[in-house]
């Protein structure tokens, strides 16, 4: 009789490796995924921010509120449709208060606030 030597992996030894390569995968793949999720929120933060800041230029020069109360109004930026909101209050005899809120026009959940103060004319 010849002794006969198996060369190669037992099938425990691929089971094991490919459990580990799996398990690899779908982490790897829930990061990706993570990351893009968070990507867009950062690009959706970004872009409300642009709109409030663009509101309050127009609130201290353009379009300065006859009254205080609220006002609303939609804006169409990076292809998609975006609703504020603007709050204004009389604070003192000198200052108003502002505030800012900017949704999405679809879910109205509101995404960024900017509140602040400016000078009454």
């Amino acid at each position: 009789m010849k002794n006969r030597r198996y060369e190669g992996f037992s099938l425990l030894e691929v089971a094991v490796a490919l459990l580990i390569f799996s398990i690899s995968v779908v982490t790897i793949y829930q990061l990706i995924v993570s990351a893009q999720v968070s990507s867009q929120s950062m690009k959706e933060m970004v872009i409300a921010r642009e709109i409030a800041n663009n509101r309050y230029a127009a609130l201290e020069t353009i379009d300065y509120p006859i009254a205080p109360g609220t006002r609303f109004g939609t804006i169409k930026m990076a292809g998609q449709e975006w609703l504020w909101t603007e709050e204004t209050m009389s604070t003192s005899m000198y200052l108003n208060k502002f505030s800012i809120s900017i949704s999405h026009k679809e879910s109205e959940q509101v995404i960024f606030i900017r509140e602040g103060y400016f000078e009454k004319r």
